[in-house]
């Protein structure tokens, strides 16, 4: 048995219900388990949850003011995640694998490798990239390295010793380091994953293709029948979530096909988001993560930004005659 998790926000909800859409459709005798992390009595009067929830309420999450103060919304999602996963894995012993998915992924096929090809993994990992970058173009292989070389939009954990020692270690290390400053060298909870092939066994490195298709690897990744979309993350296509929205490699007119399938995807994410409400989920601030989110800057605004700061580096370095 699987158990699908995905930790999100009231505005995250609509995405979330189209992933779990998509898991009845592909795993309908697996269960589906939402991480709602926000203040549950934000949830809009008469709104029905179609899957099981786990609540901010049923966690204990030391210094939870502290971290409210000093994350963006973002920040603070992905500081509780491994509460989430943690609390579920404890509590789902019956589960042969654990899987969380961000809310902005979509299934297209079913995860039949688990049982199959990954049956022996402790851990699985999705890296951002399969193959080098050959370009000029943003994100480079340093930045994706300074916010980590493997996805935490998809984490899958076979019940294990070693799956156990994995949560207990990442979660002691995220709550209070989970700041998106890539230059700094964090990166939410995504950053530690790094360090995972070299401190535990059994982890796994997916390089299947179809498997976690996103903004950052459209480029390399062909889909064919051979080699079908197994399932997609649509961060930073279909929401303001993530930080690639500065990327400038791919642009999604030149991928027919995945156009339709985003055009789809925000179809399905609408129809969950109005459900008969007065108010759209969408619209509901986050109760936690009270520092606001600065969007990564792009285009022409990107490029100001390099010039000035090559600007002032010249002037702290210039070499200025002087009379003796």
């Amino acid at each position: 048995m699987i158990t699908f998790l995905s930790v999100c926000t009231i505005r995250q909800l609509p995405q979330a219900l189209a992933l779990g859409e998509s898991l009845q459709r592909h795993h309908p005798t697996d269960s589906f388990v939402i991480g709602l992390c926000d203040d549950i009595s934000q949830l809009p009067t008469g709104f029905q949850l179609p899957f099981p929830l786990i609540s901010m309420n049923d966690l204990v999450i030391p210094d939870l003011e502290q971290l409210s103060q000093q994350y963006t919304p973002a920040e603070f999602e992905a500081a509780c995640k491994p509460f989430f996963i943690s609390h579920l894995y404890q509590s789902q012993p019956q589960s042969d694998w654990l899987v969380y998915l961000d809310p902005s992924v979509y299934l297209y096929q079913p995860l039949t490798d688990l049982y199959t090809r990954y049956s022996d993994a402790a851990l699985l990992l999705t890296p951002h990239l399969l193959k080098p970058l050959t370009d000029q173009a943003f994100p480079d292989e340093k930045y994706l390295q300074n916010i980590g070389l493997y996805s935490s939009g998809f984490i899958a954990l076979k019940r294990s010793d070693e799956a156990a020692r994995f949560l207990g270690w990442w979660g002691q290390r995220v709550p209070e380091r989970a700041f998106a400053r890539p230059c700094e060298g964090m990166y939410t909870d995504q950053i530690w994953l790094a360090l995972t092939p070299g401190l535990f066994d059994g982890v796994t490195i997916v390089k299947n293709p179809g498997w976690h298709l996103g903004l950052w690897n459209l480029h390399e990744r062909l889909i064919t029948e051979e080699t079908p979309a197994v399932f997609f993350n649509y961060k930073g296509l279909a929401d303001q979530e993530g930080y690639f929205q500065a990327q400038d490699r791919v642009r999604i007119s030149s991928y027919p096909s995945i156009k339709k399938r985003l055009q789809a995807y925000q179809d399905r994410v609408r129809h969950f988001d109005k459900a008969g409400l007065a108010n759209p989920l969408s619209a509901v601030v986050p109760a936690y993560g009270r520092q606001p989110f600065k969007p990564p800057v792009k285009g022409w605004r990107r490029k100001a930004v390099a010039t000035l700061r090559q600007t002032v580096q010249f002037i702290e370095t210039v070499d200025v005659p002087r009379k003796m």
